[in-house]
């Protein structure tokens, strides 16, 4: 029986190394091992870096010929826009147009009884003919004072209407009822010009008219001074006159 000298276990009969501790009994054996078998073992094995790197062929067919994905596509053509565009063009966006005019034409809120007290010292200039565009334009956002500037404009412009018809008419009048005039004996030569006694009768109509005209200013400066907001009689409720200065004076 023989014996491994390096690790003391039995050997087995004819055996050239140690099944257990894997050397050779002698070292003549471990030079006896033909290198023809190495060299052949060595050129059979493939590198282990070529099969590695070189893939089967039916895998890089597979390879070129898949066609990216439709999603990876689009959102190649389609990228994500940047987070900050929005934001610029939010600081780009000018306001509102609305908004704009809101800011620059909305009048500032005034208490209706201290609107009265002050301006009810200005609001009677209203029923004085021109003058009332001393307040249409320095109290243009007092709603006391629009009231009775609307007021006084109806006023000022039916009475000028009266004025243009009253002229136009007596013209007529005189033209079909023509009047006569006085001659002096000594010269023989008109002095005066005496109208007919129709153009009289109705000198006296448009006379008291005229009056009637002055009753209504009194009227309203009175009701102006004293904080009232009552509309002219028979005049007042004529809405031509305030719809024109809502649409161009006091448009907002």
């Amino acid at each position: 029986m023989a014996f491994c000298r390096y690790c003391g276990q039995q050997l087995p009969e004819n055996a050239n190394a140690c099944p257990y501790c894997g050397r050779f009994v002698n070292e003549q054996n471990a030079q006896q091992i033909p290198q023809q078998d190495t060299q052949q073992y060595v050129q059979q094995a493939p590198p282990q870096q070529e099969v590695q790197q070189a893939p089967p062929q039916d895998a890089q067919q597979n390879v070129q010929q898949t066609p990216p994905q439709q999603g990876y596509q689009g959102y190649q053509q389609n990228p994500q826009p940047n987070p900050q565009q929005g934001y610029q063009n939010y600081q780009q966006t000018p306001p509102q147009q609305g908004y704009q005019t809101y800011q620059q034409y909305a009048p500032p809120y005034v208490d209706p009884e201290m609107d009265v007290k002050q301006n009810k010292g200005s609001a009677w200039l209203s029923y004085l003919g021109l003058l009332v565009l001393i307040p249409m334009f320095t109290k243009k956002y007092s709603d006391y004072t629009r009231f009775h500037v609307k007021q006084g404009a109806t006023l000022c412009v039916v009475e000028l209407a009266f004025s243009i018809v009253r002229a136009i008419f007596l013209v007529i009048i005189d033209a079909v009822f023509p009047g006569q005039f006085t001659y002096a004996y000594s010269y023989y030569r008109p002095t005066i010009y005496v109208h007919s006694e129709v153009y009289r009768v109705f000198s006296v109509l448009f006379g008291l008219v005229g009056i009637f005209f002055f009753v209504l200013i009194i009227i309203g400066i009175v009701n102006s001074a004293t904080g009232k907001r009552k509309e002219l009689p028979l005049i007042g409720k004529i809405p031509w006159i305030a719809n024109l200065l809502d649409k161009t004076v006091y448009k907002q």
